[in-house]
């Protein structure tokens, strides 16, 4: 089930600008499922406005409510689907230029966490409103509607650092933090033999309380956290070096290199071969 849609054509100076709104469209989803692709320098907010679903970017699953954005970064392929109780309403809206990247970061958006509830939803909604109620773009048009895109930045950074001013630092504020850990104790370890329950362990929690609380800070469970780190760290190695398949596997944590080309395969819709011989050709 579609939505309201809006796209801008980039020319030379708006790509090069501060700040450019690519497309905006505010979609609603049964049981159907949408598709897109990041490009280069691109990045999308799904910003969900009403309803339950799910939304998988770089191979991660993310379960989205009302109040939820997600920030997809560039070269992403996203899939989003919505549920069989009820419909699934979200704004997707994609922006470039050259301050995109620092206005994710500023916002608290980064590549192993990039899922929040914001509490500007309603000053969201507002300005997407008017870039969608806004006439086919003229010279002005553009303008006004890279302004808008810019105010929704300015919206994310200022509920951010509002989160951050408002929340205490209590035992759960530090729980929050001592989870980010983990997640960056996962990534610079990824070649270990690493077990859920053994990072649980570690930390002082059971398997249940580390895979609910990682869901709520991260965004999906430690497992699938892993296996997008492991599968980006692969796809480097195999962009960037020599490293034999079995090498590659070994340095993202599989001893096996059979078992590692079926998940490689599984997750980037081609063997590590391929996806080598992809790079090459590029």
């Amino acid at each position: 089930m579609g939505g309201n849609s809006k796209s801008q054509q980039q020319d030379k100076d708006s790509v090069q600008g501060s700040i450019s709104l690519r497309s905006v469209e505010w979609n609603c989803l049964g049981q159907d499922i949408e598709t897109y692709r990041t490009g280069s320098g691109e990045y999308a907010l799904y910003i969900i406005t009403k309803g339950r679903g799910s939304i998988t970017a770089g191979g991660i699953e993310y379960e989205a409510a009302e109040g939820n954005v997600l920030a997809v970064f560039p070269e992403r392929d996203v899939k989003a689907a919505g549920n069989a109780q009820g419909f699934f309403y979200y704004i997707r809206l994609c922006s470039c230029g050259a301050q995109v990247a620092e206005c994710a970061r500023e916002a608290g958006f980064f590549e192993d966490a990039p899922f929040h509830l914001v509490n500007c939803m309603t000053e969201l909604i507002k300005t997407v409103r008017g870039m969608l109620e806004s006439e086919d773009a003229g010279y002005v048009e553009r303008l006004e509607q890279n302004c808008r895109i810019t105010k929704i930045w300015i919206d994310l950074i200022e509920d951010h650092r509002d989160s951050k001013g408002q929340i205490p630092y209590t035992a759960g504020n530090d729980r929050l933090m001592e989870i980010q850990e983990i997640a960056a104790y996962m990534k610079e370890h990824m070649e270990q033999n690493l077990k859920v329950e053994q990072i649980a362990k570690k930390y002082g929690m059971n398997r249940s309380g580390l895979t609910r609380q990682f869901r709520s800070a991260i965004g999906c469970p430690p497992q699938q956290y892993l296996l997008q780190v492991r599968m980006d760290r692969a796809k480097e190695l195999l962009r960037d070096t020599e490293y034999t398949i079995g090498e590659v596997a070994a340095r993202v944590g599989y001893r096996d290199a059979l078992a590692f080309s079926h998940i490689f395969k599984e997750k980037c819709s081609m063997g590590p071969k391929e996806y080598r011989k992809s790079c090459i050709k590029e």
